[in-house]
């Protein structure tokens, strides 16, 4: 019998750009490094990966706009032009969409991994425990 997966829809604060994803999803990623405490403003940031013939932009995608850190880094992140929420970003190197989980109403097919246990700050420490 054939796995099926559930089609997660997401949307940015204002919903003037939203998209769905299915699975099976490459990567679930929680991770607590100063870069992803600074693009979320919070503990840790939850991004969901998957093949960009997984994705799709239902609407607003041309309200979309990104910011990419100057080479070597591969880090960066785009915002709905409106509302400044963080919606997914395409990761031309490496062929996937990164989502940022946090924007769905539902959880994937997959349990999150740990990134960056040593990068985290003093203020929160527990990530590992949770998981």
């Amino acid at each position: 019998m054939m796995k099926t997966y559930k089609t997660l829809k997401g949307e940015c604060l204002c919903a003037q750009v939203s998209w769905e994803m299915t699975g099976p999803y490459k990567f679930f990623g929680m991770c607590q490094c100063s870069r992803c405490r600074k693009v979320t403003g919070a503990a840790f940031a939850t991004n969901l990966f998957m093949k960009s013939d997984q994705f799709k932009w239902l609407t607003g995608k041309e309200n979309v706009d990104e910011y990419v850190m100057s080479p070597p880094n591969t880090f960066g992140n785009a915002f709905c032009k409106h509302c400044g929420s963080r919606v997914p970003r395409f990761s031309a190197g490496r062929g996937w969409m990164m989502a940022p989980l946090g924007s769905t109403m539902e959880a994937p097919n997959i349990k999150p991994t740990l990134v960056c246990a040593e990068d985290h700050t003093n203020w929160f420490t527990r990530l590992e425990e949770l998981l």
